[in-house]
């Protein structure tokens, strides 16, 4: 090898060293900012189990699926109704509740995880319908977890094993699903929550510590927050004289130090992640991350969140302390962003 060759070499070395620091700074110039706040209040009930998700009804009931059935409070933490018990006929649950929601029509959609299925109750628990079975067919399910509705009242429902997104009618006829369990920049490993903003879709990756971003009819847009993997598997793949590296190359390094549970956005735009393991939730606005908050109470375990219906409070899911910690959400923007 000549000279000239090891000096463009160490030349496209230094230069690739160059652009991933800088890719990798911009991405955390904000992550390391961690605050700590009091909840405004926290709900919680000897009754709770192993709760999961939370969603509000327009006259601020909290609904809070647990094992077995779906417990609902009064805005100040009375117990007002459980919904459901253990079993396998309509109506009743067998094993832990996950993903809520509730649509237009004032209707309660349920994860029924160990029944492979979707119930459907109006709000006073009555139960309206069902569908979904296990399988790995079209509107089957093997590990149902999230669900949201939109501004349709279409039903969008994330699998843990099949590792897509199922979308069905409000009468829960199958429509059409999205979502690989590959390596490319659209999959999608083990995911969970999701929030719908400006009809975009935005799917927490959990397997893969991202959010991955689709419209509205499964068409992939983005991935968020963005590390400098690319950057540094593209000269990687320069240096050595070979093709760029195909999407399948790609190994996405996570963002987080857990899995990413809930997923929110309040009425700014800002998007909120629950970070699991840590017991954190972070703040991300755009393509910048501006900061997290850790709870004055820890948060152990932590799943779903919601907002509710005036974009005034978040509502956290701490599932080790079988509670719900409920944040002011200009409290939160005073103390990271404003």
């Amino acid at each position: 090898m000549s000279n000239l060759t090891e000096v463009r070499i160490q030349l496209r070395s230094w230069l690739g060293l160059l652009i991933l620091s800088t890719a990798m700074t911009a991405c955390t110039t904000d992550v390391d900012q961690t605050v700590v706040i009091s909840p405004g209040r926290v709900i919680t009930h000897p009754d709770l189990v192993n709760i999961d998700s939370v969603v509000l009804d327009d006259q601020g009931r909290v609904y809070v699926s647990d094992m077995y059935s779906i417990k609902v409070f009064s805005d100040t933490g009375e117990l007002l109704q459980v919904i459901g018990d253990k079993g396998t006929v309509e109506g009743q649950f067998s094993d832990e509740v996950l993903g809520l929601a509730i649509n237009s029509r004032k209707q309660l959609l349920a994860v029924d995880k160990g029944n492979h299925r979707v119930q459907i109750f109006d709000l006073n628990g009555n139960f309206i319908r069902s569908y979904g079975n296990q399988g790995a067919g079209e509107g089957e399910f093997q590990d149902p977890q999230g669900i949201v509705v939109d501004r349709f009242d279409l039903a969008y429902v994330t699998d843990g094993q099949r590792n897509d997104v199922q979308v069905f009618s409000p009468l829960g006829e199958y429509l059409y699903s999205f979502g690989t369990s590959t390596k490319q920049r659209n999959s999608l490993k083990e995911p969970e929550s999701m929030v719908i903003r400006n009809e975009r879709l935005y799917v927490a990756d959990e397997g893969n510590g991202r959010v991955q971003v689709y419209a509205m009819r499964g068409d992939y847009l983005e991935s968020i927050p963005r590390s400098g993997t690319l950057i540094r598997s593209k000269f990687a793949s320069d240096l050595d004289d070979v093709l760029p590296p195909t999407d399948e190359d790609i190994l996405y390094h996570r963002s987080f130090e857990g899995d990413i549970e809930g997923i929110v956005f309040d009425s700014e735009g800002i998007l909120y992640l629950l970070d699991e393991d840590a017991g954190r939730i972070v703040l991300l606005q755009g393509e910048r991350q501006r900061g997290a908050f850790i709870s004055e109470l820890p948060i152990a375990s932590g799943d779903g969140m919601a907002v509710d219906k005036s974009f005034e409070e978040l509502y956290v899911v701490d599932q080790g302390n079988s509670r719900i910690q409920v944040f002011g959400l200009k409290n939160i923007r005073d103390q990271l962003i404003h």
